[in-house]
C-alpha cells in the first residue's frame, strides 16, 4: 500500500491540530523575515513610515521635546500594537494558507520557525526534523 502524500499528511495534521492532539508553535521573529512565505513586509513598513512622519511633524512643530515625546510614543505603539498585529496576521496566514497548501507548507518548513508538539511529549522542529514522520506517528492510517 503506498504511503500517504504530503497533501494527505497535511490534512491529517490539520485534523490533529483541530482535535488538540498536536500544538503548533511559531517563532514569529523567523517568520516575519522577507523570505518567509507567510510574511507581508508592507504590514510593518507602512506603520514605520507613518510613525516616522509623526516624529518628523512633532520635530517641526514641537522641537526636540516634541520629537522625543513622539519617539517614545512611537516605540510604545510599535511594540505594543504593530508587532502584535503582525504576529496575529502571520499566525492567521499559517492557519489559513500554509496549512491548506502543501507547497506553502514545505516552503514554511524549510524556512524554519515552526515546531509541532504532540500531547505525548514528542516534538518536531523545522527545518531539521521530519514533519511527515511526526504526522505518521500521531495520525496512523486506519484500516479501511
Amino acid at each position: 500500500m503506498p504511503d500517504r502524500t504530503d497533501a494527505e499528511l497535511l490534512a491529517a495534521l490539520r485534523e490533529l491540530l483541530a482535535a488538540g492532539r498536536v500544538r503548533l508553535e511559531l517563532d514569529i521573529g523567523r517568520l516575519e523575515h522577507p523570505d518567509s512565505p507567510v510574511a507581508v513586509q508592507a504590514e510593518a513598513t507602512r506603520w514605520f513610515y507613518a510613525l516616522a512622519a509623526v516624529i518628523a511633524a512633532a520635530t517641526w512643530f514641537g522641537g526636540w521635546q516634541g520629537a522625543l515625546a513622539a519617539l517614545a510614543a512611537s516605540v510604545v505603539f510599535w511594540f505594543g500594537w504593530v508587532k502584535r498585529d503582525v504576529a496575529r496576521r502571520i499566525r492567521g496566514r499559517v492557519d489559513t494558507l500554509a496549512l491548506a497548501d502543501p507547497v506553502v507548507w514545505r516552503k514554511l518548513w524549510r524556512r524554519g520557525g515552526v515546531i509541532l508538539h504532540g500531547t505525548d511529549g514528542a516534538r518536531s522542529a523545522a527545518p531539521t526534523d521530519n514533519w511527515m514522520q511526526f504526522v505518521r506517528d500521531h495520525a496512523p492510517r486506519t484500516a479501511a
